[in-house]
């Protein structure tokens, strides 16, 4: 199966009402320098001489960018071990080809179907106490089981927002993801102190320079505490550390699956990061998720209700779990139709 042509589509797909912040609660940082309504996303293609092609996602950025592909034409899709490949979205494409070629879905590729489908968390920015308990209504009616907020200590209504949350949906998770932004172990013990009783998750609550700060955290409250871990190491440290009750996993491949399993060794539970992508790169983690058995905590594959439109053709989640595809590679199909609409940008190689 040889590789004869590449292609690249920049997307941007607006988000969905109710989603993002209002301008009273609008941030901008040095990796969201614009709104992130101006995001673009980039699918990727890979075509072959046996008639498969291969579809892949990268990360979210903004303003048009070029690029040079890598060197793929005229190569043969055998020749690259799966393990090499990561989250990228040239590669994404050929594991999609890889799993093609030989008839499987991605995720036995990663190691076996351990679990068919994947609880999910619907996904709300910053904003006011009336607009996320709206939000939570609105999760309630799609059948989500819980809700990740972005909040900050500054905003002065972090608690008071799980209230209305808790109110409108007495049995739904709430994770609040600060960011780091509660700022200190005292903040953070005050904010969980009043919110004893309820089922909330600190994601990040706090700088992880000191790990202790997390186990005392844990120690003396009610909340779970449940750091964002970019690799291995920092896995085995908390857990040897006692400092967590469960992980949320930055990356989406093979790294994601080696800290889960670490985790999964001390009976601790993990979930699947995002960067509140598209349907194909949430394809693509719900597979490595399906490969861990103990991906139990709602994972971030929201891509298919923050925006007006996944890019597939069926939307990977309803009712709150994604449900894991058993077609070969990804398993997914893309409109073609919604993919020209959002389409901003069109290259390919060798160019025409």
């Amino acid at each position: 199966m040889k590789i004869t042509h590449l292609e690249r589509r920049s997307v941007q797909v607006p988000f969905m009402p109710g989603i993002l912040s209002p301008p009273d609660y609008e941030e901008f940082t040095s990796s969201y320098p614009q709104p992130i309504s101006e995001r673009l996303q980039d699918l990727y293609y890979i075509h072959t001489d046996a008639g498969h092609t291969g579809i892949g996602m990268g990360g979210p950025y903004f303003d048009v960018r070029e690029e040079s592909p890598p060197d793929l034409l005229g190569k043969d899709v055998r020749d690259f071990e799966p393990r090499t490949l990561g989250g990228g979205g040239w590669q994404i494409a050929l594991l999609d080809l890889i799993g093609k070629q030989i008839d499987w879905p991605l995720c036995r590729i990663f190691g076996g179907r351990m679990q068919d489908e994947i609880l999910v968390d619907y996904w709300i920015a910053r904003m006011g106490v009336e607009d996320t308990a709206a939000a939570a209504r609105r999760a309630l009616e799609l059948g989500f089981h819980g809700i990740k907020m972005k909040c900050t200590w500054e905003d002065g209504n972090v608690a008071e927002r799980a209230f209305a949350i808790h109110e409108v949906a007495p049995d739904m998770r709430i994770v609040m993801d600060p960011g780091h932004n509660f700022h200190n172990l005292a903040n953070s013990l005050e904010l969980a102190r009043r919110l004893d009783g309820l089922d909330v998750v600190f994601e990040d609550p706090m700088p992880k320079d000191d790990m202790e700060d997390y186990r005392r955290l844990r120690g003396e409250t009610t909340v779970k505490v449940a750091p964002h871990f970019q690799n291995a190491l920092q896995v085995i440290h908390a857990i040897d550390m006692d400092a967590v009750d469960a992980i949320n996993v930055a990356p989406s491949d093979w790294a994601f699956l080696d800290m889960a399993r670490i985790a999964g060794a001390a009976d601790i539970p993990v979930w699947q990061a995002s960067n509140v992508d598209l349907g194909v790169f949430d394809a693509f983690r719900l597979h490595a998720s399906a490969a861990a058995s103990n991906c139990t905590y709602g994972s971030d594959l929201c891509g298919n209700f923050v925006h007006e439109h996944s890019l597939l053709k069926r939307p990977l989640v309803a009712d709150g779990v994604a449900i894991v595809p058993k077609g070969a590679g990804l398993g997914v199909e893309l409109d073609v139709e919604a993919v020209a609409r959002y389409e901003t940008f069109h290259e390919q190689w060798p160019r025409a």
